[in-house]
């Protein structure tokens, strides 16, 4: 059930049987010449709204569509907020909706950079340290990758063209780029981007829907099992 959804009474009646609440987080961030900017926007939303209709007493909140970047940062397209102003926001909101009662939240993170992933575990260690609440944080980039696992595959490449194939089709072009990781061996560059010259790492020629679905399944799975065990 969406939060935006749903009225002040319909609200009120629901957090008594204490639901839990998933806040998905996105980025709008180049992934190459085929995917959109808010391909982590719409993978972090599709897999909590899956999951809520797969759960029963399931809130989602609106998704977070904005992330901290680095390798990306100065690309054409990529909306960057600061660590700092992340971390707050992510504050800000789950202590709204701890204040009207919530006390079960997973956090879902599309983009998993990791000054951004560092910013919102910060936040959430905040929120334990402070309510009597129980709080997981994700990135379902990273429980997809430890599954379906394919070497030099990244950043847009065949895995995460493989999910939005599956999610939506129509925002895919039909451009099918290879690009490759380079590292820079320990070295803090001014521009990191150089270390993803084009934009995204993998081949998305090996990309497929069929592949997309059965991660995005996984995905939903394998979440479901976690909120279980850890988030009753």
């Amino acid at each position: 059930m969406r939060v935006d959804r749903i009225t002040t009474n319909d609200f009120e009646k629901i957090v008594p049987k204490k639901p839990l609440l998933i806040l998905p987080v996105g980025a709008t961030e180049a992934h190459g010449v085929h995917l959109p900017l808010g391909t982590d926007t719409f993978q972090a939303e599709f897999v909590a709204n899956a999951i809520s209709e797969k759960m029963e007493n399931v809130l989602v909140a609106p998704t977070l569509p904005y992330g901290n970047h680095s390798s990306l940062k100065d690309v054409p397209g990529t909306i960057n907020i600061t660590f700092d102003t992340l971390r707050s926001v992510i504050i800000d909101i789950l202590e709204s909706f701890i204040d009207h009662g919530i006390k079960r939240i997973l956090v879902i993170s599309g983009h998993a950079g990791t000054s951004h992933m560092a910013a919102i575990t910060e936040a959430c260690r905040d929120i334990v340290s402070e309510y009597n609440v129980k709080v997981m944080f994700v990135s379902d980039y990273y429980i997809g990758s430890s599954e379906f696992v394919y070497d030099g595959d990244g950043h847009g490449g065949m895995l995460e063209t493989s999910r939005m194939l599956a999610i939506h089709p129509d925002m895919v072009k039909k451009e099918r780029p290879k690009g490759k990781f380079i590292s820079a061996d320990g070295m803090i560059l001014r521009d990191a981007s150089a270390c993803i010259p084009d934009g995204i790492v993998g081949d998305t020629g090996k990309a497929s829907s069929e592949t997309g679905k059965r991660m995005n399944d996984h995905l939903v799975d394998t979440l479901i099992k976690m909120i279980r065990e850890d988030l009753k």
